[in-house]
């Protein structure tokens, strides 16, 4: 009976076992999978992934471009911001960076590079004095994530608690954060007796990154999944170049019974003529005893296709693609290419959506407001502004603009919406075409740009007539 509910359970449990992954046997041995948190798997490795990820951005040249084409498409040339207060704004972001060298959109830049290197980053607000001669009294610093001490987790003497250096309350709120007052790998740091964290409200600080999983409090860059592919690459290429390099020293190979005539012998050479190089033309004789054999470097097969793949493999991990990474359009025609660059854009655009508008640039966008209303500058009502991202570039302009054109006459898209994927405003565009008009007709000058005239709508004489000629 024992032997029998032994049977009935474990076919029940078989049963039960639905999901081959979920099965135990040889194909699923030593595959080790851990049920823990977000925060547990993420805050033990955090230190030691990001900075792998920052020396293979240094070091590998794959990285590097990886991580430039992801800033480029996001961030590219800047982000066009609709305040209630234009004026007011755009001034403001000339003098915004807390440093002095960058304006907001140099700062928008830094702070993604940084969150794509580092998987986050920090914006701190920086309240100013009314005597530092600001008209906002307000700006922005951007620092590394290194400055938040995750060793700070646990309960706090007040009450909340902490996960890898961001306090929250007891509803699960974000109320603070531990920061370094300095970066702990700065060399000045070295000189403090003690390097104490700090506690900085959470209404002063912004924490971009990516969020993956619910209660996910810290963030991992993308680029994390790619790193022993890209460093066994780095390894593979170099052992391949040392193997050449040895191959290349051993020229030939000769057979001789004279022991005078060989390498490392103490026996004294006759005066016969050696000749130990090999030149153009060279015609030499030898004896029946005496014999030559040239190096035959041996060729590295499947060296191409191998490095290919695991380039594909990088650049998926990397979120780009391989033709991006790589430089490579060998294999690509114009449609593949087109197809890939679709897919890669909806995923700037959910970077952008997602996570950049909400974490940064709406915030920063409300704080802005508060400081010129709280400094007499403007009294129009705090409302979310409107941010137009950057352009992108078309693959065929004249396809794309066709198709766009016959979008609008269908009346499935606004042209307000094509002019803010190009990355520009619309009300400005609006206004610029209408004076643009406007001017030529006071000129009299008649053009085709009008769709009356270059669609003969209407006739000559008749368009002639609504600019003023004779």
């Amino acid at each position: 009976m024992a032997g029998l509910r032994r049977a009935q359970a474990r076919s029940a449990l078989e049963l039960m076992r639905g999901y081959d992954a979920a099965k135990v046997g040889r194909r699923t041995d030593g595959w080790v999978a851990n049920g823990g948190s977000a925060n547990v798997e993420i805050a033990p490795a955090l230190s030691r992934v990001r900075n792998r990820c920052r020396d293979v951005v240094r070091n590998n040249e794959y990285a590097a471009k990886a991580i430039e084409t992801l800033c480029v498409n996001t961030v590219g040339d800047g982000i066009v911001a609709k305040a209630p207060d234009q004026q007011l704004w755009d001034d403001w972001c000339e003098y915004c960076d807390a440093d002095g060298q960058l304006d907001f959109n140099g700062l928008i830049d830094l702070a993604h590079r940084t969150r794509r290197e580092s998987g986050e980053v920090i914006i701190r607000f920086r309240s100013r004095l009314p005597d530092d001669g600001y008209e906002v009294p307000l700006q922005l610093q951007v620092l590394e994530p290194d400055h938040i001490d995750t060793t700070k987790t646990g309960p706090l003497p007040n009450g909340n608690y902490a996960i890898a250096g961001v306090e929250f309350n007891l509803i699960g709120q974000r109320v603070a954060y531990w920061l370094f007052p300095v970066h702990p790998g700065e060399m000045a740091s070295y000189q403090l007796a003690s390097l104490e964290s700090k506690r900085v409200p959470a209404s002063e600080v912004l924490h971009y990154y990516r969020k993956r999983r619910p209660s996910q409090v810290r963030g991992m860059p993308e680029l994390a999944v790619s790193l022993l592919r890209l460093r066994d690459l780095a390894d593979y290429e170099q052992a391949e170049l040392v193997r050449k390099k040895i191959e290349s020293c051993f020229v030939a190979f000769v057979r001789t019974d004279d022991t005078s005539m060989r390498m490392g012998s103490e026996v004294k050479q006759t005066s016969r003529a050696v000749n130990e190089k090999v030149a153009p033309g060279m015609i030499k004789y030898v004896s029946n005893s005496e014999g030559v054999e040239f190096g035959n470097p041996a060729s590295g097969g499947g060296y191409g296709d191998y490095t290919e793949t695991q380039l594909h493999a990088i650049a998926a991990g990397a979120q780009v693609m391989y033709s991006q990474m790589t430089g490579n359009l060998s294999n690509f025609n114009f449609s593949s290419y087109r197809a890939g660059l679709v897919e890669f854009r909806q995923m700037i655009k959910a970077e952008q959506w997602l996570a950049l508008k909400p974490m940064v640039l709406a915030p920063i966008g409300r704080r802005f407001q508060e400081v010129a209303r709280l400094a007499g500058k403007t009294r129009k009502p705090v409302t979310a502004m409107k941010w137009t991202m950057p352009k992108l570039q078309w693959v065929d302009p004249l396809k794309d603009v066709m198709a766009a054109k016959e979008a609008h006459r269908g009346t499935v898209k606004s042209i307000s919406e094509t002019i803010r994927e190009m990355g520009e405003d619309p009300d400005t565009v609006f206004a610029e075409i209408a004076a643009e008009r406007k001017k030529l007709k006071d000129l009299d000058i008649l053009t085709d740009s009008d769709a009356a005239v270059s669609q003969r709508l209407i006739d000559a004489g008749t368009a002639a007539q609504m600019i003023g000629q004779e």
